[in-house]
């Protein structure tokens, strides 16, 4: 017994001095809460910076489209050379006359000013569709930008899950490598069997490599953090708790208010909405192609003094070197090769395939948040069986713990009462972290945050 004793005390000794403290108490240079990082997403992302470009080139789209709506005002001026000049007779009223040699430059400059008068809806339709778009690339950031929050999220919740489990085997593995040592002491002194020096041996490094796996898991979800974050190194640890569900018994009710919800704010819906919108301008904006366009044309010319070239000596009969002329223009289209029919078509038949992506997109929706309440309901009863399990063995603990006190049991009953308590714990953790990431999807599937629906059936 005096031999056990020592033993005992130099297990705790080498206990103490080896026994690395958990991962998330080590050294860190700051603590990130999961609203600081949300928002270093935000600041530090290149989300933000590839939308205001994005925006910017919606918005130049539609300033684009407005264009046609201004007039067109250009200068052209043409200086030429010519090898020859040869004598041509012109007649003026009664006199013949035979021009003479003219100058092989010329040179003539001119203004001209165009200004559509109406168009038929092309412009105004191109308009719209440039405003749809503007519109489909908000959503797009939008959607982009939810789904990038959840993501920190699900990686928060997986460290905060993982420094849990880090934790729990810290503090049982000391008690594990205490059986081992003592199952060894016994079967030495022929007081046991060797199947249970082995059991306490195969527990113990069952232990150490699931603690191991946390250890590992959890620094690999900082790494995934920091580079949502953008940030450049892991030297920062998490803190928070994971999110819970109600005790309400059945989570369907939530369902009705949940899908209006995601109809409301569920961005690529939006997105899809905006795109059939905008094929359905451009439908109509080619239609009207079909139509003329009028157009007020006008135009100043400045003819140098050799501009008429071969006839040059006409200048002296009194020609003006200086001339405008203001008309109206008329186009109109006969035949193009049936281009604006197959390209309205065109448009029709996206405008319609955008409009059957947002019906199944609803019913997707629908299906999804069906789906993972009842996940939820699942999870939340098998919580409560592994609560109620860890309350058993705290129980168990308490009454071994009181009569290993009072000298009833010796300490190896009483460390065969407190191991099985880390998986215990660890099936609770792995249930609660379930629970975190079903909500983490059941946000972006309804693309917006979810809590106040809890608040307001709570």
């Amino acid at each position: 017994m005096k031999t056990n004793c020592k033993l005992l005390v130099i297990l705790f000794f080498f206990v103490g001095f080896f026994w690395e403290e958990p991962i998330y108490l080590k050294a860190q240079n700051r603590i990130l809460t999961l609203e600081e990082s949300l928002k270093m997403a935000q600041t530090n992302g290149s989300l933000a910076k590839q939308y205001r470009y994005a925006h910017e080139a919606a918005t130049q789209g539609i300033q684009l489209q407005k264009a046609n709506y201004w007039p067109t005002l250009q200068f052209l001026a043409n200086v030429s050379h010519a090898n020859e000049a040869p004598r041509i007779p012109v007649e003026f009223e009664n006199d013949t006359v035979l021009a003479r040699q003219g100058t092989q430059d010329t040179f003539i400059s001119r203004f001209e000013l165009t200004q559509m008068l109406y168009d038929f809806g092309k412009t105004s339709h191109a308009v719209e569709a440039a405003r749809y778009q503007a519109e489909s690339v908000d959503a797009d950031y939008k959607h982009q930008n939810i789904g990038l929050n959840n993501q920190v999220r699900e990686e928060f919740y997986k460290s905060l899950y993982y420094q849990k489990l880090d934790s729990i085997y810290s503090a049982i593995i000391p008690f594990s490598e205490e059986l081992a040592t003592i199952s060894k002491v016994r079967i030495d002194n022929g007081v046991a069997l060797s199947p249970e020096v082995l059991k306490s041996q195969v527990d113990l490094q069952d232990l150490l490599a699931q603690h191991a796996s946390a250890q590992n898991e959890y620094r690999k979800a900082l790494v995934q953090l920091a580079y949502l974050t953008g940030q450049p190194n892991i030297d920062f640890s998490t803190k928070g708790r994971l999110p819970g569900v109600p005790e309400t018994k059945n989570l369907s009710m939530y369902y009705p208010s949940m899908y209006q919800l995601a109809l409301a704010h569920r961005a690529d819906i939006n997105q899809l909405v905006s795109q059939s919108k905008q094929q359905a301008e451009l439908a109509k904006s080619i239609d009207a192609l079909k139509y003329p366009t009028l157009t007020l044309q006008s135009d100043f010319s400045y003819f140098g003094p050799d501009a008429f070239g071969y006839y040059s000596g006409l200048s002296s009969r009194g020609l003006n070197p200086v001339n405008w002329r203001v008309g109206i223009g008329f186009t109109f289209t006969l035949f193009n090769g049936f281009r604006i029919r197959t390209q309205k078509n065109q448009s029709l038949a996206l405008n319609k395939q955008y409009q059957e992506q947002v019906y199944q997109l609803k019913q997707q929706i629908s299906s999804q948040i069906q789906m993972l309440l009842k996940d939820l309901e699942s999870l939340r009863v098998l919580k409560q069986s592994n609560e109620l399990l860890l309350s058993q063995i705290n129980a168990s603990i308490k009454i071994m713990e009181t009569s290993y006190a009072n000298g009833n049991i010796p300490r190896l009953e009483y460390i065969k009462a407190i191991i099985p308590k880390a998986t215990a714990e660890a099936n609770l953790q792995k249930t609660r972290s379930d629970i975190a990431q079903v909500l983490v999807k059941l946000q972006t599937t309804i693309g917006t945050d979810i809590s106040t629906i809890w608040q307001k059936n709570e």
